[in-house]
């Protein structure tokens, strides 16, 4: 199986054995700042998160799946017809719903960092939501159609459990950053966690503050600063999904007529974010640092003349002409200033992340306007918040008018603001948008000087194209799984 995959099933059975066995655990530390009683609470509410969680990682990936609230013994029977994907959500959400009673609002600084109330409130929000969403719904959405279309039911049981977790992350200790301290969320200086993480991995010798860390230094960076062959650039596809400073999608006519975008100046007059977080031609990447060793120009050079370009060229590289910034590289993360003193997080969920979960759910049962029972906040008001803080304006009302039309702007906003974070592929799949969208190709800056001008356009890679198919909806179990079953079913189409 995905090694992911395998890796859910290993910590699964271990939180099972602990679960099973908790009552052979007599004694607990005294100096931990918590009495006997809270510490077995805060152990068996963290063993039903993380149940939750890791099979969570499982049919995310393959679908509905063998429900494992028990150890299992060498001798059990899996060759049993599958739980759907509702069932197996159902199963997840009872575990979320126990760690919710027994986490602890805000742990002692000691053990800050571990999962608490506000968490398991999120991803049950979190699994709710990929519950109602079209790929987890073939009752509504048969395999190889094309409809979209969200479980009601299930979609408004995510509207209620994620506005739990946005109206209880403050008494939690969380918040979210300022535009000023955005980058906080991924590096920072102070020691300890990004305040607007609900989840996020301990810190590690991989993120270490002392430079020697690998995170951050291989696929983010590029391999003439230092970083590995592979690497993970931004495409244009992506930088097109940050609108203008006004609030309009580039590829929108009125972008252009209203004077908002400039195809002659394309990297002006647009969302702060693009800038934070991607490096397009002419960016001084060095900042107040100095500059690197001669010959390596200060500024990205992505002109057919230019050092960035032929370097990239003549290493016959997959390159789109960008370079990551914001996120997962921190000021001086290259071979030539090796900056050290950097924390560096990697959140799987984030505050940001409820209002955007709120968003797609509420628009689905509400409307983009619609009063949601028991709040003030409605689907357009989460993501106004999230673009204020980033000073941008609100969404514009001719992207509002109904709930398709508003659809397609919180799905970009989500691709904006969790962007490298690694749910896009995810979000693709479940919102049956992938077999559309992945075929569409990759395509680069195409920057060119015409008549001492620079043109800006973009151009197809087209060694770069992905065959996406209605089985790849879902990963395959192993042939060698399967010819042992009779019983359980291989997912559609492998």
């Amino acid at each position: 199986m995905h090694k992911v995959g395998s890796k859910a099933f290993v910590a699964i059975r271990a939180v099972n054995t602990v679960l099973e066995n908790i009552n052979l655990l007599k004694e607990y530390p005294a100096e931990t700042g918590y009495t006997a009683e809270e510490l077995e609470d805060q152990l068996i509410g963290q063993c039903y998160f993380l149940r939750a969680f890791h099979y969570f990682q499982i049919i995310r990936r393959y679908g509905g799946y063998t429900i494992m609230n028990q150890v299992f013994g060498p001798d059990h029977d899996f060759d049993k017809a599958r739980p759907s994907y509702l069932q197996s959500s159902d199963s997840l959400v009872a575990d979320l719903d126990k760690a919710i009673k027994l986490l602890p609002v805000k742990w002692n600084d000691q053990n800050k960092g571990r999962v608490t109330k506000t968490t398991a409130q999120a991803l049950k929000g979190m699994a709710l939501l990929y519950a109602a969403s079209p790929l987890m719904n073939p009752q509504l959405n048969p395999y190889g159609s094309s409809s979209k279309e969200y479980n009601l039911e299930y979609a408004e049981k995510a509207v209620f459990a994620t506005l739990e977790a946005i109206e209880s992350y403050a008494e939690g200790g969380y918040q979210m950053y300022s535009k000023e301290d955005y980058t906080k969320n991924w590096y920072r200086r102070e020691y300890g966690f990004s305040d607007e993480a609900l989840l996020v991995p301990p810190l590690s010798s991989a993120s270490s503050p002392d430079g020697t860390g690998l995170a951050g230094k291989g696929w983010f960076l590029p391999q003439f600063m230092g970083g590995w062959l592979s690497e993970g650039q931004p495409t244009q596809n992506a930088v097109d999904w940050f609108e203008t400073a006004d609030g309009y999608d580039v590829n929108d006519p009125d972008a252009i007529t209203s004077g908002s975008f400039d195809p002659a100046n394309p990297y002006e007059n647009r969302d702060p974010r693009l800038k934070m977080l991607v490096f397009v031609h002419g960016d001084d990447m060095y900042g107040e640092l100095s500059s690197p060793t001669s010959g390596v120009p200060r500024d990205l050079q992505a002109t057919p003349d230019g050092y960035h370009y032929k370097y990239e060229e003549g290493k016959s590289k997959f390159w789109c002409g960008y370079y990551h910034k914001g996120k997962h590289r921190w000021p001086g993360c290259d071979k030539w200033h090796t900056s050290t003193g950097w924390y560096r997080n990697f959140p799987h969920i984030r505050v940001a992340q409820l209002y955007l979960d709120f968003a797609e759910a509420a628009n689905e049962v509400y409307g983009p306007t619609g009063a949601v029972p028991g709040t003030s906040l409605t689907a357009v008001g989460a993501i106004n918040l999230l673009r204020q803080r980033v000073d941008m304006p609100p969404v514009l009302a001719k992207y509002t008018t109904d709930s398709e039309a508003f659809k397609e702007r919180i799905y970009n906003e989500r691709a904006v603001e969790l962007y490298h974070e690694f749910h896009r592929w995810f979000d693709l799949r479940r919102w049956k948008l992938a077999k559309e969208v992945l075929p569409q190709g990759i395509y680069a800056a195409d920057i060119r000087k015409v008549d001492g001008q620079l043109v800006y356009g973009k151009k197809k890679l087209e060694t770069s194209m992905r065959v996406f198919e209605d089985k790849h909806y879902w990963y395959p179990f192993p042939t060698d799984m399967m010819n042992m079953m009779s019983e359980f079913e291989q997912n559609p189409g492998w």
